[in-house]
């Protein structure tokens, strides 16, 4: 019998606010978030590999609720169906993005 080795992939996301929850979120709950804390980015590790018989994964849609507050995760789950949301320095502004499967 042929044994299939899964690899280990990466993805790069950014800033390291919610940075297990979006890694989570956008890789299953297998994928393992690490937070560089010198550079403070954010990067999920998760097993990938050849394609599966399972359906396909459904594509990350982003939106937001305006400015961040600590209510950010909590508007983008009332707001988006699956939705999680995360704080975003955007220039001199502290947004609030959202994340869902679409």
């Amino acid at each position: 019998m042929e044994r299939v080795k899964a690899n280990s992939c990466q993805d790069p996301l950014g800033s390291c606010l919610q940075c297990d929850e979006r890694c989570k979120a956008k890789h299953g709950p297998t994928g393992q978030a690490s937070c560089d804390s010198r550079n403070q980015l954010c990067t999920c590790y998760y097993t990938c590999g050849p394609p599966s018989t399972t359906p396909p994964h459904h594509k990350q849609c982003y939106g937001g609720t305006g400015l961040c507050s600590s209510a950010c995760n909590q508007n983008c789950a009332q707001k988006y169906l699956g939705g999680s949301g995360f704080c975003e320095s955007i220039g001199n502004s502290r947004l609030c993005k959202c994340q869902y499967p679409c």
